[in-house]
């Protein structure tokens, strides 16, 4: 199970690796709204994980079980802004308000994926890897 999260925290690289290059491509590009598309898709799958790998043995604990409950509650809403935000700009769009987003998102990205690193991904390593292992 902490090759869960091993993969996790690579994606978390993979995706910001794929920000900072459709901001440089940009959403009035060919190449950038391919990379737009693609990132969708991975953040896309990595959302699944979390909601079928991660929290599920999670919930089982009586350790970490809040603790799931609230970073899914969290994710729920910041979901839904990031799929709007790919929604919004699937097409491309004008480049400031494609900018002004990007910078949102990924501040409200950054914000979550360490804490995620910092606290949810320690958690499971600690309560539910054992188990699953054992």
């Amino acid at each position: 199970m902490t090759a869960l999260i091993d993969t996790m925290l690579a994606e978390h690289k993979q995706i910001f690796a794929m920000l900072e290059t459709v901001q440089r491509q940009g959403v009035g590009t060919e190449a950038g709204l391919q990379t737009l598309d693609r990132l969708r898709k991975l953040v896309l799958a990595h959302l699944a994980r979390e909601d079928h790998k991660l929290y599920p043995p999670m919930h089982l604990h009586e350790q970490t079980r809040a603790l799931a409950e609230e970073y899914e509650a969290e994710m729920h809403v910041i979901s839904r802004e990031v799929l709007d935000f790919f929604a919004h700009f699937r097409d491309g769009g004008d480049r400031l308000a494609f900018a002004r987003a990007l910078g949102r998102i990924v501040a409200r990205l950054r914000a979550r994926m360490t804490r995620e690193e910092i606290r949810l991904y320690p958690a499971f390593r600690a309560h539910c890897s054992a188990v699953a292992a054992g």
